[in-house]
């Protein structure tokens, strides 16, 4: 018989403890690969909060934005459906609510992001995910702090800057603008139109990156520029076969892709 997989997260962010993922990261090659299998789904997950009391603020703040992002892609994958869009808006509200708190040392909204990362992991666990992971999994180990080689590219701050940039890159296609329109009325933001929502929503995500001293670009957080400039076609080759991809609202290739990280790398405008 198969043995049974009790998983108890000590960090309120991945939720690995109710999903399908792994990831391996291969150091040589500067690559993340995401494994996906049902069999790997715990049978049992505590989320006992008094395990995430202790947590440093920067990783409340990394964790915190890559729960964000995995409710936010999960409500406009491809894959969506009535069951994953409850908890991945519940758990953007939640995430919205409480997360700065929780930075700032309040008990009781870190014991609630605990819950709704769990949530947000229920819902992208079933709609999968996007290309911000995509990206997220092919800079990880390949991109550095500066000269500090032993210093990688955190797993939810890249996700928290390349985040508002996808957001713009997919709302030109209609469906995913509606989806992100609605997670902005859900959060009570203005806006006439979705393209005014959806220019508050990311609006929104650079304010709390702010508020959680998370850099809004590859160069503020201190990607070097000849690194980026030599690995990013490479990488963006990487970025659009990473299984994440196939869910994203829009379609992507590499050239599009590589266009994308030049975005998150010098802040400039998504404009195609």
């Amino acid at each position: 018989t198969k043995a049974k997989f009790c998983a108890v997260p000590s960090a309120s962010g991945t939720a690995t403890e109710v999903t399908a993922f792994s990831i391996i990261t291969d150091n040589e090659k500067g690559i993340k690969y995401p494994l996906a299998d049902f069999n790997i789904t715990p049978d049992i997950a505590i989320v006992d909060s008094a395990l995430a009391e202790t947590m440093p603020p920067k990783l409340i703040a990394h964790t915190g934005m890559d729960a964000m992002t995995h409710a936010i892609e999960a409500y406009v994958s491809t894959l969506h459906c009535n069951y994953t869009d409850a908890v991945a808006l519940h758990a953007i509200k939640m995430i919205h609510q409480y997360l700065k708190k929780s930075y700032d040392g309040c008990m009781e909204a870190r014991a609630a992001m605990h819950d709704a990362q769990c949530l947000a992991g229920m819902a992208f666990s079933n709609a999968l995910l996007g290309i911000v992971h995509s990206m997220a999994h092919k800079t990880g180990a390949a991109f550095h702090e500066g000269s500090m080689k032993d210093r990688h590219l955190p797993h939810g701050c890249a996700n928290a800057i390349y985040l508002p940039f996808v957001i713009k890159y997919n709302a030109h296609d209609g469906r995913a603008a509606e989806r992100y329109a609605d997670i902005a009325r859900m959060l009570g933001l203005p806006g006439n139109s979705n393209k005014g929502l959806i220019e508050n929503l990311c609006a929104l995500i650079d304010k709390m990156n702010d508020e959680l001293n998370i850099p809004h670009t590859l160069k503020e957080f201190g990607v070097d520029e000849a690194e980026f400039n030599a690995k990013v076609d490479e990488i963006a080759v990487n970025a659009v076969g990473d299984a994440c991809t196939g869910s994203n609202p829009r379609a992507i290739d590499p050239a599009t892709m590589a266009k994308l990280f030049k975005c998150t790398y010098y802040g400039t405008e998504v404009d195609f």
